[in-house]
């Protein structure tokens, strides 16, 4: 069995359990009464936790290898899983998410990391990796529908914990890809600084921050605006699972275009994409309309993905490369930590509705402004700019 076959499959497992509960966490908070600023707080508080812990896992991928922090990415969530399932207050529910928080905070930076140095063409290895992300979340989100409308929340959360307990049997396989990195010097944290020297780290942060967005609205609160439009939990579970299709077509068949020279363009070009797709389903006129737009915000954020992957391994060598992706990979904490917040709140005052036609406005705009955010920081600062390379 290859190291990528291995990876790849872990990966696939533990966002399988992800995308359970992606539909079933937010659905449960509904079902036990909380308000929609509750929910939103239950998903970003503990995101603070999850944005340090990313950057930390980082530095642990460079010193220590990936396979140390993907066993610890599969064994927090299986502790959160157990803890859901018994989960029947605030304090619970906020227990399971800091649990699987923390798995979210690790997994990425070693799983990316580990990719990043495996045999063949970088740009197809990221777009596999990619792929195995979003086929298990298409699986495990269209799957956490039709499970939780034949059985209950309980049932449906040990489903999650008994998927991270097989990835993390697979873990335990992998190699330690720490004696093929070059060695650190410095200390731990050495990488960070030079790093956060460069514009280009700030530009990856941002494109991983807009890429997240139909992942930190899908685990919050895409889940209750289909509810309250009248879909049934075995069909939310599918049409988020069309996000992930998306991304997975943009893996293995864009993965050397967004690797090209068009890669800026595409980039902005899938930020307003993933604005206007926001619009569009909060108008939700029937389901074709949802399928079509949640396919394209998929697409986009599949692109974005890929692109600040790439983007990240120009400016990093194998020394620092946990590091920098943990900087990059950061948006997604960012995004996790405001997006459910700022709609929670604008939803309060306005409706979900109108708050997801709001924050969709925010990413068009915030896509128009990358075009010149990546001529700008495509200019060193100063002859230091070039250590983080």
């Amino acid at each position: 069995m290859s190291t990528a076959f291995r990876l790849f499959s872990s990966v696939f497992l533990w966002n399988f359990g992800l995308g359970v509960s992606h539909i079933v966490v937010p659905l449960c908070a509904s079902h036990l009464g909380f308000s929609l600023v509750v929910i939103g707080s239950l998903f970003a508080l503990p995101v603070l936790l999850q944005f340090a812990l990313g950057l930390l896992s980082g530095a642990a991928t460079d010193r220590w290898g990936g396979r140390a922090t993907l066993l610890l990415a599969c064994a927090s969530p299986l502790i959160g899983g157990l803890i859901f399932s018994v989960a029947d207050s605030l304090m619970m529910m906020m227990l399971g998410q800091i649990a699987i928080s923390v798995g979210r905070g690790v997994f990425w930076p070693a799983s990316q990391s580990i990719a990043s140095v495996l045999e063949g063409e970088r740009s197809v290895q990221m777009g596999r990796l990619n792929a195995s992300v979003s086929v298990g979340q298409i699986t495990g989100t269209a799957g956490a529908g039709i499970l939780l409308a034949a059985t209950d929340f309980s049932t449906v959360f040990l489903t999650f914990t008994g998927l991270n307990l097989l990835a993390l049997f697979i873990c335990l396989m992998l190699p330690d890809s720490q004696k093929h990195s070059e060695p650190q010097q410095g200390g731990m944290f050495a990488s960070f600084m030079p790093l956060l020297k460069t514009r280009r780290i700030y530009y990856a942060l941002i494109c991983a921050y807009v890429c997240a967005q139909p992942v930190s609205l899908g685990q919050s609160f895409l889940p209750l605006l289909f509810e309250h439009a009248g879909f049934s939990p075995d069909e939310i579970g599918p049409i988020l699972s069309l996000r992930a299709v998306g991304a997975t077509f943009a893996a293995l068949m864009l993965a050397r275009v967004i690797g090209s020279g068009r890669g800026p363009i595409l980039a902005a070009l899938g930020a307003c994409t993933i604005g206007i797709g926001l619009i569009v389903t909060a108008q939700i006129e029937g389901p074709q309309v949802v399928i079509v737009a949640m396919s394209f915000i998929g697409v986009a954020a599949g692109l974005l993905m890929l692109f600040y992957q790439l983007l990240v391994t120009e400016i990093s060598h194998g020394g620092n490369r946990g590091t920098a992706l943990a900087i990059a990979g950061s948006g997604w904490s960012l995004s996790h930590l405001s997006a459910p917040f700022i709609v929670g709140s604008i939803a309060e005052s306005v409706g979900l509705e109108q708050a997801f036609i709001y924050w969709g406005g925010f990413l068009v705009v915030l896509g128009l402004l990358m075009v010149p955010l990546n001529h700008w920081t495509r200019q060193p600062v100063n002859s230091d700019e070039v250590v983080a390379g």
